[in-house]
């Protein structure tokens, strides 16, 4: 899933002069982008960070071929960091880009994500242009 949204953040980024880095650590983000972010966990690594040049946003990507319990976890984490992001520096970003079928036995917990996290994408809205509106318009 990684490899596939970088296609997307690439010609997005390429095409507008942005900025971006992949496994993004607060450390990497500073030193690279100018940033400072703050980290739930030491070893937070983000699947990228992206500089439009006034904001950073930061994205994680993963993709579900198959339900279960893993999917419930990994919406709650995800729905906890945005709200942990939102609190310590609200000046950023969160995107969550996620897709696959799994989802489509494990709605509750990502509607339950959808209703708190500002940005949940999946790969059709990023191919349609919204993870590149959304970065333009500094939303």
């Amino acid at each position: 899933m990684e490899a596939i949204a970088e296609l997307f953040i690439r010609k997005i980024c390429t095409e507008n002069n942005y900025r971006y880095i992949v496994q993004a650590t607060a450390h990497k983000i500073e030193e690279k982008l100018g940033y400072k972010v703050s980290v739930d966990k030491s070893e937070r690594s983000f699947d990228f960070a992206i500089d439009n040049g006034s904001k950073l946003y930061l994205v994680e990507t993963n993709y579900y071929g198959v339900g279960g319990s893993k999917l419930k976890s990994v919406a709650g984490e995800f729905t906890a960091l945005y709200n942990f992001l939102m609190k310590e520096t609200p000046e950023h970003g969160f995107i969550w880009i996620t897709d696959g079928k799994g989802w489509e036995t494990t709605e509750r917990p990502l509607r339950e994500s959808f209703d708190k996290v500002d940005y949940i994408l999946n790969l059709g809205m990023v191919e349609n242009g919204i993870l590149g509106d959304i970065i333009a318009q500094g939303l």
